[in-house]
């Protein structure tokens, strides 16, 4: 009887093994011919945070497709995309959620996304949003950052000298940081980087491109 147990134990252990070594086979296999396949299936396990306190949104809350994006104030491709989903927030097709993804390659997105929580902290954050991107050309050939958001906060009808007071005390160093950090986690490669419902798109779209994408995702 108990040779019977032990050797139907065995069996049991060389299939369970068998199964565990074709399986880690055919992700090898797969790793190896398929990378791109590969590196999807892995993205897909990966989800953004849920929206917080911290979060700054727009469009209406009962929009039919929420976007989460991570993106950098100095990234070309993330203006063009900031223009299709400022114009779909404000129809009413997306509710839109912007977080900071600063790439190190740009010397001033750190400080630029920092700015631009502050002049959240006085209810603009998009209206400084918006003034970045527009003026990002300027700003990427500026050799004093701090005088061209100083201009932009008074453009956009904030106190300018409580924006800058708060840049320099390094308020929203830390919210800034943690956005950066959340992105690593995604596996964040390029920005901008969009979640429509938790699907992952790289890459800016156009508005055509961004309504076939929302269609997709509708429930």
């Amino acid at each position: 009887m108990k040779r019977l147990i032990r050797r139907d134990f065995l069996l049991g252990f060389l299939v369970v093994f068998s199964l565990c070594s074709a399986c880690l086979n055919v992700i090898l296999v797969l790793r190896i011919s398929h990378p791109s396949m590969w590196r999807e299936i892995q993205l897909s396990w990966h989800h953004p945070p849920a929206i917080g306190s911290t979060d700054h949104v727009r469009g209406i809350e009962n929009a039919p497709v929420t976007i989460i994006e991570y993106a950098d104030f100095q990234c070309p491709y993330c203006k063009q995309l900031h223009a299709t989903l400022r114009i779909a927030a404000s129809e009413g097709k997306i509710r839109w959620v912007y977080r900071d993804y600063p790439l190190s390659m740009h010397d001033f997105a750190f400080r630029e996304a920092e700015a631009a929580q502050c002049a959240g902290a006085q209810g603009k954050y998009w209206e400084f949003a918006d003034a970045l991107y527009a003026n990002q050309a300027a700003i990427a050939s500026s050799k004093a950052i701090d005088q061209e958001l100083n201009t932009l906060s008074q453009g956009v009808h904030a106190d300018a000298a409580a924006l800058m007071q708060c840049l320099d005390s390094a308020r929203f160093r830390a919210v800034v940081q943690e956005e950066a950090n959340e992105g690593d986690k995604l596996q964040i490669a390029a920005t901008p980087t969009i979640f429509i419902d938790n699907k992952r798109h790289e890459g800016s779209v156009s508005y055509g491109e961004l309504m076939k994408l929302i269609a997709n995702h509708k429930p």
